[in-house]
This record gives structure tokens, sequence and C-alpha cells, in this order.
């Protein structure tokens, strides 16, 4: 197929299939990339008409493309051909543009749409025809770390409509378990640490470990956790990412099995909508080595998300949860789009995206504009 509009301009050769530069120039100059992967060699740059005459041409539209988004700091050309081949060789076509986020964040953004051709159904009696899906979860696994990119289907979801994101916070909006962090001030880091990562392998049971780890805090001067707060460590992205989702009317909220002492100062910090997180009893400005009230686990993270969405009146498909560990997998399931954030293996096979590399800004690939 690549054959009939190779007149529209000519193939990409050596050594610009290996520039980054030249494929951002592209992108930025909003040029279209073409590929037919039954055409290995030929990778052509072609304007918004031109790709609309070649999908009107064979057809294309006969079927819902699919849509993912590549992100990178070292794509090139040859890359694309690559990741096209090696797990795309089965569309139809490939179209490649630049995403709308593309140069607003130190990665590149790279959007790919595949068109099949549509596929007939097994059962003869239905009249329908079905769509071999290759932007699937595993897959764009598998993709990511064969290439070190991040690899994103585009969802449902709008960023241009007003939803719901409920956010865990250690090792997802900072970069540490606070409680971690505590216990070594209190010199019993390793015993803790090893516990909270079991927890969060879900190994162990949320509740009964939480008690564990913040028995081993008691006599900590809260002195020591206001230090500890001004110094968190705030994850790449976040602070962009947030400000973006605002300024489009979402509702942003914490649900931490962490706790208040940060996750206030968090939601003051950033203008948060709700913060939810669990309390330490203190006594005479020390730590007593226990929480106070609910404890905020895998379950009541599950029912903050659904009950921020009716107290705002919010359609579930419109949510996101983002997290890394076991606690935060029922709140994902019920989200519209569940994202796992740099996590544990149980959580990334569960979560409809990814992020392995670049920041938290990574979750906005995931929607529409």
């Amino acid at each position: 197929m690549a054959k009939n509009i190779a007149t529209h301009k000519s193939s990409i050769k050596s050594p610009l299939h290996l520039s980054t530069a030249y494929l951002h120039k592209n992108l930025i100059d909003g040029n279209y990339l073409a590929l037919h992967p039954g055409d290995e060699e030929v990778l052509l740059v072609m304007s918004k008409t031109q790709i609309s005459d070649v999908i009107a041409q064979h057809n294309l539209n006969a079927s819902t493309p699919e849509m993912c988004v590549l992100v990178g700091q070292a794509i090139n050309m040859e890359v694309l051909q690559k990741i096209i081949l090696n797990y795309f060789s089965a569309a139809q076509y490939v179209v490649i543009s630049g995403h709308y986020l593309h140069g607003e964040f130190a990665q590149q953004a790279v959007e790919l749409t595949l068109y099949h051709q549509k596929m007939p159904t097994d059962d003869s009696n239905k009249t329908g025809v079905e769509t071999l899906a290759l932007i699937t979860p595993d897959r764009l696994i598998h993709l990511a770390k064969e290439f070190f990119v991040d690899a994103f289907k585009v969802s449902t979801l709008s960023l241009s409509k007003p939803g719901l994101i409920v956010m865990d916070m250690d090792s997802t909006i900072i970069n540490m378990e606070c409680i971690d962090e505590i216990a070594s001030l209190a010199g019993v880091g390793e015993k803790v640490s090893a516990l909270t990562e079991r927890a969060m392998q879900g190994e162990l049971d949320f509740n009964q470990s939480l008690h564990a780890r913040v028995s081993c805090l008691q006599g900590i001067d809260i002195a020591e956790l206001e230090k500890l707060k001004s110094r968190l460590p705030i994850n790449p992205g976040f602070a962009q990412t947030i400000k973006i989702l605002q300024e489009h009317g979402w509702i942003t909220c914490i649900a931490s099995g962490g706790f208040t002492y940060f996750a206030n100062y968090l939601k003051d910090t950033f203008e948060i909508t709700h913060a939810i997180s669990n309390t330490l009893s203190i006594n005479q400005g020390k730590l007593v080595g226990k929480v106070e009230g609910n404890i905020v686990n895998g379950e009541m993270k599950k029912q903050i998300l659904l009950e921020k969405l009716s107290q705002h009146n919010i359609d579930p498909q419109q949510s996101i949860a983002i997290g890394d560990g076991a606690n935060d997998l029922l709140m994902m399931a019920a989200a519209g789009l569940g994202v796992a954030y740099k996590a544990k293996a149980k959580v990334q096979a569960a979560a409809d995206a990814n992020i392995h590399y670049c920041g938290f800004e990574g979750l906005l690939y995931c929607l529409q504009a």
C-alpha cells in the first residue's frame, strides 16, 4: 500500500532514521509519518491532507482505529519502525503524529494510530464484524520494557471534561514511604521497611502491618516530622499534571495509607481538593505508636473514590485512580482508568496503564484532548 502513496514524499533514509531532532521537527511542524507494515523499509512524511486522502482511498475508516502514545527521550524513526514491525505488524496501516502534549514535558510524545481491516466474526449468525485488537495492556508492558519507552493506550476519558483523580501518596506523589523515613529516625528503619515492602506486595494484611509498623515509632518527637515534611521529594511531573487537571475542572483527591501530617501538607501546597489519610496519635509532642480512627486501607480507598464521585456528581468512567501498591488495586479497579506508577509487578498486571520511566504526567497521555 505504501507504494501507492510514495509519490507524495520520498521515504526517509539513514542517518535521518537515527535523528531524534528530525522526528521532533516533523512532529512540531504538524507533519504525519506513515508506515504500511507490509513494506518494512518505507516510512513516509506526509501532510494531514495526504493522510486523509490515503485513509479515504483505502477505506480505512471502515473500522475504528486503535491509538496509543509512546513517550521517551530517545525516540527516532528507527525505533518507531522497529516498534511497529515488532508489535503492530498486523495493522493494515499505521499513522504517526505528535501528541497534543508533545513539547509540554521533557520527553517526546508520539501518537500511533492503527488502522485495521475488519475481520469477520466466528459466529455466522451474527451480521457484525470485529476488529483485531493490537493495543493491549500486556503488549504495552512488553513493548515498554524492550524499548525503554512508556506506552499508553488512549482511553475514553477526556481531559477537557471535568473528572476525578484519586491518588496514592507514598511512592506515587512523593518518592518515598513516609513511615520508613520516620522509622529510620527511631533506629528501626530496616525492620519497618521490610514490613512496608511485604504490605505493598500484598503479602501482609495492610491493617495488621500498619499497626505493627506504627508501634515502632513510639517516642519520636513531632519536630522530626516537621523536618521531614519540609523535604518531601515530589515526583517529577506531579505539580504540572495537577495544574493541568485543575485548569480543566478536575477534582483532585489524595487517598493515602500514609499520614495526615504529610497528606495535608501536600493538599495545602498544591491546592488538592481532598486529602484523606491516617492520623498518628500524639501525646506531649511525641508519637504514641498508635493510629487514631479508621485505617485508610485498600477497601477505604475504593470507598473514597466512590464517595467523591457521588459528592461531585461525576461519571465513574471519567475517573482516574493512580497508585503503586497492592492496597491501591481496589480503587484502580473501580475507576474508569487505573494507572500504576512505577508499581509492583502484581499492580502492573492489573492496571489499565503503566508508568515505567516518565514522571507523574504519564497519566495525561491516556486522556483524549
